[in-house]
């Protein structure tokens, strides 16, 4: 059922290629949002390995994580649902049969630690919830705010046993000026979040908000 797999990168394309590795050739497409703009035409070329079709898209600068999860979405609107995998995650043995027993079109599915590093949502909880709040930039609230919007609307999120892999956090740990802004936006994207959920009455759920000019360059990592 898994035929669409969403894998935003900005470094470390050594574990983007164990990552793609470990998924099988039943799923149909990979789509890999190179955000870092780096990924060279030898590395690329050894993705296309073979089934599943690796799609690479090049980002002339740096999209974030909830952008690139929604371009995916957007790109392939008739999947019944999109595995969006971290770059730094893969399937071990046969996780992803495991895992993929476990999707349906109503539901979130995670595996691993921590759970957002594989996580397969189904489309009708898109339509139910909405696309991932790209005012979080570049990275880290905005599966936390999607998780807590699932909750609110009662859709089932499911954690399974599948063996994962996760290097967490090796793009930040991949630098020390990464892992000083990561600080400086982390404390940023929590107080968006804490604005997005002390605004609404006791009913209310906040749906996904326009990408935001201000948000976009306030969070910039690095040179603009």
């Amino acid at each position: 059922m898994i035929s669409v797999v969403i894998i935003p990168v900005l470094n470390r394309y050594d574990l983007l290629e164990r990552c793609i590795e470990s998924i099988p050739a039943t799923v149909d497409q990979v789509l890999v949002i190179d955000n870092g703009d780096t990924l060279d035409e030898i590395a690329e070329s050894r993705l296309n390995y073979n089934a599943p079709l690796v799609r690479v898209l090049r980002m002339p600068s740096n999209l974030g994580v909830a952008a690139s999860w929604n371009l995916g979405i957007k790109l392939y609107p008739f999947a019944a649902g999109w595995l969006l995998l971290n770059s730094d995650a893969w399937f071990v043995d046969d996780a992803f049969g495991r895992f993929e027993a476990h999707v349906a079109t109503d539901r979130v599915v995670q595996a691993g630690a921590p759970p957002w590093c594989c996580t397969w949502v189904g489309r009708d909880v898109v339509e139910r919830v909405g696309l991932f709040c790209e005012l979080f930039y570049p990275a880290y609230m905005e599966d936390i705010d999607y998780e807590e919007r699932c909750d609110a609307l009662n859709v089932p999120v499911i954690q399974v046993d599948a063996h994962v892999g996760h290097d967490n956090s090796s793009t930040i740990r991949s630098s020390a000026d990464l892992s000083h802004e990561n600080d400086r936006t982390h404390r940023l994207n929590t107080l968006t979040y804490a604005d997005r959920w002390a605004s609404l009455t006791s009913a209310g759920v906040p749906r996904e908000q326009e990408w935001s000019l201000g948000v976009r360059c306030r969070n910039a990592w690095g040179a603009s």
